[in-house]
């Protein structure tokens, strides 16, 4: 297949060739047949034996020396014009005289040429001639001399020897369908059309026909290449226009049989096949002989392959040979025992850290050192953890714990966090690092959520079993921080630290201090667009002079019924007047809030705030923000 159409390729790229230098012979061939009358005509214009025959405008006698002429020239016609194109004598319609000439276009275009001269292709009885018109000068331009010859398929068969291609000749007429389908490029216009007429052609008579109906039946453009099959040959043709008359356009067809050119290359594939088969037939014999030898190693290799496939890599295999094969079955257990090993020093580091940091020290190397990274940090802790160890064994204790922190860690793992480190009863986790996650804050804040439904299954399991309830606080921060490798050259662990880290922490302490589960910075907020919060309030924790606006998520906005919707609008009404130390008008809706829902802490805190700020004057200082002394 490839050398079949690399042939071809190279065989259609010679014709392409071939008919280049075709359409230059027979543009050549034309311009030397059209040179030659010229000259001869120009002769015969100043010709002192001719010019006294000329003046008598005597119609035998002109006819007479113009017969003379043709026959000396060989040319096929000859006519003598009076300066306005009348006849005065032509040799093709001898009784014609003092008769318009029937080609006036030649004679328009030799007055309109700088030399009175022109050349046309044009029909003279229904035959296609070579014509040629220049004054006759007496000194002044005192009649026209024309001068043609007939179009023959002796002229196509001059080329077709020259070029070895098909030559023909042809005519159509122009129309208003013609003229319609020309493309906006003069140079190729698009032809389609039934007038046509063979003027000469190489081509026996019954392809000649068939040309011209195929030429008729579809679409081609000049100087593009196109396939035509004729007598179940195919050939190469293109279409060169030739010259554009009032009548029509002259166009020659140039071809070449892609058959013809493509024998050799079939000779060629035919010799490669053979050699390809006797080649075939000769590696068939040979493997049959290194199939016995082979098979058996391979299919054992193969087997080793499938069980390391699977997961299994505690084996051996033996080919039980010494030469290459054998090499390969040595190093196929070399590399079965580094999987292995590979396998268990992941399984062992993926249960101390992240399976996600496990990847990265193993993949990446084990190297002090940290980067500058966007962050979202999640601290959360058991609240009074330190009572209800008291309630239990050490024991019991240690599985409750467990199983809470496994639990938990399989949330965080579900929303592309990774748990930097388990402090006792609370938990470190990373969202962005060390694995890149462009929606690190929502992923935070949705898994934040979801640990307290995951939490709220688990006390009705201990309700269940008659144990204690769990509460757990949440804070989250998004901050850039610096992530990495960090410890000492024996003892390392992967982990972020900075002043991001140190606010998620202290959110998580004041969950409590708010009554709520969870607490989130404005910087991990404003990245969580699709989901409600609840303003809380503006701090300052310990630590920190900078105020810090921080906010209960509420979930999808979509989920939150009326009633708590307007709820949360009647706080921020009171939160707005508190900010404006507007406080009576604070004080209303708090009082309302409180009433309404008596358990929510954050009501009262407000409430206790500000019934103190009415007893005390506005303080035109007073920024807002409320200093948290403890951690």
């Amino acid at each position: 297949m490839i050398i079949r159409d690399a042939n071809n390729t190279t065989a259609r790229a010679n014709i392409d060739e071939a008919l280049q230098i075709t359409a230059d012979v027979f543009f050549n061939a034309l311009s030397h047949r059209r040179d030659s009358l010229l000259s001869t005509v120009r002769a015969l214009s100043s010709d002192y034996a001719f010019k006294p025959a000329a003046h008598t405008n005597e119609h035998q006698t002109v006819l007479s020396t113009l017969e003379s002429y043709q026959e000396r020239a060989s040319a096929d016609v000859m006519l003598l014009l009076s300066l306005n194109g009348n006849i005065i004598a032509d040799t093709q319609h001898p009784l014609i005289t003092q008769s318009p000439f029937y080609i006036p276009s030649l004679v328009e275009q030799a007055m309109n040429s700088e030399y009175g001269e022109a050349d046309s292709i044009d029909f003279i009885d229904q035959k296609p001639y070579i014509l040629v018109i220049v004054p006759l000068f007496s000194p002044e331009p005192s009649h026209w001399i024309v001068m043609g010859f007939l179009l023959t398929d002796d002229f196509a068969l001059d080329l077709q020897q020259t070029t070895k291609s098909q030559v023909s000749l042809l005519f159509t007429k122009k129309s208003k369908t013609f003229e319609e389908q020309q493309t906006p490029s003069p140079t190729t216009p698009s032809i389609n059309t039934k007038f046509w007429q063979q003027l000469a052609s190489t081509l026996p008579t019954e392809q000649r026909d068939y040309s011209q109906r195929v030429l008729a039946s579809k679409p081609w453009h000049f100087d593009q290449n196109f396939d035509l099959i004729l007598a179940n040959k195919q050939y190469v043709s293109v279409v060169q226009l030739v010259k554009e008359s009032e009548s029509g356009f002259y166009i020659a067809l140039l071809q070449r049989s892609l058959t013809q050119a493509l024998r050799p290359y079939k000779r060629l594939h035919v010799v490669v096949a053979s050699m390809f088969f006797i080649a075939l037939a000769v590696l068939i014999i040979m493997s049959h002989f290194m199939a016995r030898k082979i098979t058996k190693p391979v299919l054992i290799l193969a087997k080793g392959a499938k069980e390391i496939e699977q997961g299994h890599y505690n084996f051996t295999i033996d080919v039980g040979q010494h030469d290459e094969l054998g090499q390969l079955a040595n190093r196929f257990n070399a590399m079965a025992k580094g999987l292995a090993e590979r396998v268990k020093v992941r399984s062992l580091l993926g249960k101390v850290v992240s399976p996600a940091i496990a990847e990265q020290l193993i993949n990446k190397g084990v190297e002090l050192g940290g980067e500058e990274r966007k962050t979202t940090v999640l601290f959360s802790d058991i609240r009074d953890f330190t009572q209800l160890c008291e309630q239990q064994s050490a024991k019991s204790t240690i599985i409750l714990l467990n199983q809470l922190l496994t639990r938990l860690s399989k949330v965080i793992d579900k929303h592309q966090g990774v748990i930097d480190k388990y402090i006792g009863d609370a938990m470190m986790a990373l969202f962005g690092a060390p694995i890149t996650d462009q929606h690190q804050a929502a992923n935070a804040v949705l898994a934040a959520l979801a640990m307290q439904k995951e939490l709220n299954l688990i006390n009705k399991e201990f309700a269940e079993k008659r144990m204690a309830q769990i509460t757990i606080g949440i804070g989250i921060n998004s901050a850039t921080v610096i992530a990495g490798n960090m410890g000492s050259s024996t003892r390392l662990n992967y982990t972020v630290i900075g002043d991001g880290v140190n606010i998620s922490s202290r959110l998580e302490g004041l969950t409590k201090f708010y009554g709520v589960p969870i607490l989130v910075s404005e910087a991990t907020k404003m990245q969580c667009s699709h989901l409600e919060f609840q303003e809380i309030d503006t701090v300052r924790v310990k630590g920190k002079q900078q105020g810090l606006t921080i906010y209960l998520p509420l979930g999808d906005a979509k989920l939150i019924s009326y009633k708590q919707q307007q709820t949360n609008k009647r706080f921020n009404q009171a939160l707005k007047h508190y900010k404006n130390q507007q406080w009576q008008l604070s004080l209303n809706f708090l009082e309302q809030l409180v009433a309404d829902n008596p358990s929510v802490i954050y009501y009262q805190i407000y409430q206790t705030r500000v019934t103190k700020m009415l007893e005390q004057p506005n303080d035109e200082s007073w920024d807002g923000i409320y200093t948290h002394l403890k951690k």
